[in-house]
């Protein structure tokens, strides 16, 4: 199955065939990558909240969001000090855990450091057909090809 390489500010990812992912920066922010099994639009909020309200079963979404260090925030610190990237595992899923509750949908989402840069991933699927375990599974292996280069954001 072909596969498409997304890549811009120092992330890239891999997705599989039908699926789409852009990577974008708004002014005076760190970067933001989405991934989604269906067609994302343009203009979205970080963690997707638009996209995610057009979910139809089987869907997934994942959005990774950077955040710039400052005062308080500091990479490999507090909520950011886990120093890899997570792996989302199905049973971590739940409705208490999507940024917007919607029926049918579950969501996850962790916090992290990798290569000097914090960094959140949040995913949702939304199970009709297939299990949830089998679109963590979807997910978790595109998650798997995500690359985050060393460096920090600079304005």
């Amino acid at each position: 199955m072909a596969r498409v390489v997304i890549s811009g500010h120092g992330l890239a990812i891999e997705v599989p065939s039908g699926w789409e992912a852009r990577i974008f920066r708004r002014a005076d922010a760190a970067p933001v990558l989405h991934a989604a099994s269906f067609p994302l639009h343009d203009h979205d909020g970080d963690f997707g909240a638009a996209a995610t309200g057009r979910m139809r079963g089987d869907d997934r979404f994942l959005a990774l969001v950077e955040y710039r260090p400052d005062g308080r925030l500091r990479a490999g610190h507090g909520l950011f000090a886990p120093a890899s990237r997570p792996v989302p595992r199905a049973p971590d899923f739940s409705p208490r855990q999507l940024q917007v509750t919607r029926a049918g949908q579950l969501g996850w989402q962790r916090f992290f450091t990798v290569a000097g840069r914090p960094c959140c991933v949040y995913a949702v699927v939304q199970p009709a057909r297939l299990s949830a375990g089998r679109l963590v599974t979807d997910l978790a292996r595109v998650l798997d090809t995500l690359e985050i280069a060393p460096g920090t954001v600079t304005s």
